[in-house]
């Protein structure tokens, strides 16, 4: 005897489901994988605070920002993708191409006065903040009588 399959209608909402469900979050990670945000390390280096970015393919220098407010540090650029043969078709496409921008809370406060950036291999922004060690100081102790 042959088994024959008949048909669930809730087993299809199911699947549908599912399927909808793995699209979306498709989406998501496509939308919030980081093509608005630039990707760094910060890090404490004697008496500096260093902060290096991801390689950026792309990189238009004339475009480089960057402002501190108060202890917020913003790093504004634009990349552009090389140009492709025209008869290019595409199979894969990840690298995202733009305007990027990153705003972060510096954690020590720093001379922005004396901030020094520059762009090392081609490609990779390096942002250097001597620490302000002046608000810092030592408190004189006076003995009790």
């Amino acid at each position: 005897m042959s088994q024959e399959q008949r048909f669930d209608p809730l087993k299809e909402f199911q699947n549908i489901g599912e399927q909808v469900a793995k699209q979306i979050e498709r989406g998501i990670r496509t939308v919030t994988s980081g093509s608005e945000q630039i990707l760094l390390d910060m890090y404490q280096s004697d008496d500096q605070l260093v902060i290096r970015t991801q390689a950026l393919d792309g990189l238009v220098k004339e475009s480089i920002e960057i402002s501190l407010e108060s202890n917020l540090l913003t790093i504004a650029l634009q990349t552009e993708a090389e140009s492709s043969p025209t008869s290019a078709r595409y199979f894969l496409q990840e690298r995202r191409f733009g305007r990027l921008s990153r705003t972060l809370e510096l954690a020590i406060p720093v001379k922005g006065n004396e901030a020094r950036a520059k762009v090392e291999s081609g490609s990779n922004l390096v942002i250097t903040l001597p620490i302000d060690d002046s608000i810092y100081g030592n408190i004189t102790v006076t003995p009790v009588e």
